[in-house]
């Protein structure tokens, strides 16, 4: 529990974060005090990593936002950097988008990903909390700003766009076991999604003709803009 002069400090804390962008970078959820411990896979394959990953849900994340049929693509460049591209479609327009970066490997299940020129790769911000490599992998990120406050990540990741309710169990069980808030975790909409392109990150454009723009726009929208 807070107590009341340190819960005001943390509070104008998330103050002066949003009001200077900086968890809008990393997080929209800040959370009190340093970043906890954690327990991160003792052995990682990498190799049998590879590929595509669907996002089944996160911790709200600023670049994400109005996003869904959302996928990271992993792809080997050489024994300790990986190819990453992150893709997904405007829940407004329909287009579709995908930015590409690295991962650097750190260590076992320890990952340095940067999508940017400069952006550090020497501390990894890419845990992998628990994977069983053909069907859940659990994803951890947290940055100490300061004594006061740290900003989370997290994703729970499947390789199938709709995976059943055993293989989130078995992922959210890892949360649970590290103590993780899962209240703050958003599904991602994976229904209704054009297929990738044979070979390629890039959805299909015969697909894309299909539902360039889903129920958001097409009911949600509207009918908050009428009862405004």
């Amino acid at each position: 529990m807070i107590h009341h002069r340190s819960g005001w400090n943390f509070l104008l804390l998330v103050g002066l974060l949003a009001g200077n962008g900086v968890w809008l970078v990393h997080s929209q959820v800040p959370f009190p005090g340093q970043c906890p411990e954690v327990k991160i896979m003792d052995t990682f394959d990498v190799d049998s990593y590879l590929g595509i990953w669907y996002e089944h849900s996160k911790y709200p994340f600023a670049f994400e936002i109005g996003k869904k049929c959302i996928y990271a693509d992993y792809e080997i460049i050489d024994n300790a950097t990986l190819s990453v591209v992150n893709g997904g479609i405007n829940r407004i327009t329909g287009n579709p988008s995908n930015i590409s970066g690295t991962a650097k490997v750190i260590g076992p299940a320890r990952l340095a990903v940067a999508f940017f020129p400069g952006q550090q790769t020497s501390k990894p911000n890419y845990l992998v909390l628990g994977t069983d490599y053909e069907s859940y992998s659990v994803v951890y990120s947290c940055t100490s700003v300061t004594s006061l406050a740290n900003i989370k990540l997290v994703w729970i990741l499947t390789r199938e766009r709709e995976p059943s309710a055993e293989t989130i169990a078995s992922a959210k069980k890892i949360l649970e076991e590290n103590k993780i808030n899962q209240s703050f975790l958003i599904d991602t909409i994976q229904s209704k999604c054009p297929k990738l392109a044979a070979n390629s990150t890039d959805f299909g454009v015969e697909d894309l003709t299909e539902d360039p723009v889903d129920e958001f726009v097409g009911t949600v929208l509207p009918n908050a803009i009428d009862k405004a």
